[in-house]
């Protein structure tokens, strides 16, 4: 082919023209626009990269690719992520190459991005109407009428269009990203409680479900214990409410700080905590109560510049096998948290057994 057969009426590459006023402010740092062209004949490369040499698009340069076969162009088209347009041949290594290659991209690669202009010497073959209704692509224009004024309008189209798709698809992922987080903080409100942070009522039921399942299976031991502030109301009574929930706050702060990684707290109402502790006996849980118990009682909690002492009762039950839930250790557990109450408060008492 001839140079005379392509650009014949405008030889000369086409000025770019500006960016339009209301684009993004130019980025030197911003990456080149790719453009990937896929044709057999040299010439073809040659005037397509003098025709868009100067093309500068919303502040950015194109950089083109050049390969002369559909395989090739395959290949790059995996290979590189963000090519925003192809020229493409219709005729290749085979006479239907381009159009197969169309195929590919979009129903192989599942590539709805790029966009694709078809460039053919041979346009009398297929009927225009016929290729833009039966191929996804955004234009197609016969060699013998390209100018580089077309070139670059064809050029500059499929980059708009590109652009505009490409941020709708980041939109798109923001908003997706954020409707996941929001499912994440609803999910996490749904089992938390929302003052301390702990595990609700009803999570803990299930955590204790599924821990107790375990410890039947495998014979192995588990406990609970409740903690109940002691005299709580008069903190409230006396600092406010707002104090009360800063000194419950920091009660589960240091509760956390004394168990261990593997037991679970919730919050079981409104002074009152409890602890599931697996792989663990009666006796390892009335250690670890009392370093809790001694963690609350050391010293006073500092709400405002205020000292507010804090103690605690607590009640352990160890389950036993023969008990069909967690809910009957649960129950002696309040029991044993009650005779620590009559006891004279701040200490730990264990159900009998």
């Amino acid at each position: 082919m001839s140079n005379d057969f392509l650009f014949a009426s405008d030889a000369s590459p086409v000025a770019p023209l500006p960016d339009r006023p209301d684009s993004d402010t130019p980025d030197p740092h911003s990456p080149p626009w790719l453009v990937l062209v896929a044709d057999d004949e040299p010439e073809v490369h040659a005037v397509t990269r003098l025709a868009l040499a100067r093309l500068r698009f919303r502040g950015r340069p194109v950089r083109l690719l050049d390969c002369t076969s559909a395989a090739e162009a395959e290949r790059i088209l995996r290979d590189t992520p963000g090519i925003a347009v192809i020229l493409l041949d219709v005729v290749m290594e085979t006479e239907d190459a381009g159009l197969r290659l169309v195929r590919t991209i979009r129903e192989d690669l599942g590539n709805r991005a790029v966009r694709i202009v078809l460039r053919t010497g041979q346009p009398a073959q297929v009927a225009e109407e016929d290729l833009v209704l039966a191929y996804e692509i955004d234009g197609y224009t016969a060699k013998t009428e390209l100018t580089a004024r077309r070139l670059f309008t064809s050029v500059v189209t499929a980059l708009r269009a590109y652009d505009a798709l490409d941020a709708l698809e980041r939109q798109l992922a923001e908003r997706t990203r954020a409707l996941e987080e929001a499912t994440v903080r609803l999910n996490r409100l749904a089992v938390l409680d929302p003052l301390t942070g702990v595990w609700n009522r009803r999570r803990f039921l299930e955590l204790a479900a599924a821990e107790l399942a375990r410890a039947r299976r495998y014979g192995r031991p588990l406990t609970v214990f409740l903690l109940d502030l002691d005299g709580f109301k008069a903190v409230n009574d006396a600092h406010g409410d707002a104090a009360g929930d800063a000194v419950l706050r920091a009660v589960v702060k240091r509760m956390r700080a004394a168990l261990r990684i593997s037991d679970h707290v919730a919050r079981s109402g409104g002074e009152e905590f409890v602890v599931l502790l697996p792989e663990t006996d009666s006796a390892g849980a009335a250690v670890v109560a009392e370093r809790v118990r001694a963690a609350l009682a050391g010293s006073p909690i500092v709400v405002d510049d205020r000292a507010i002492s804090v103690t605690a009762s607590i009640g352990i039950a160890h389950w036993l096998p023969g008990e069909p839930g967690v809910e009957q250790t649960l129950h002696r557990a309040e029991r044993a948290l009650r005779a620590a109450k009559q006891a004279g408060r701040n200490r730990v008492e264990r159900a009998a057994e």
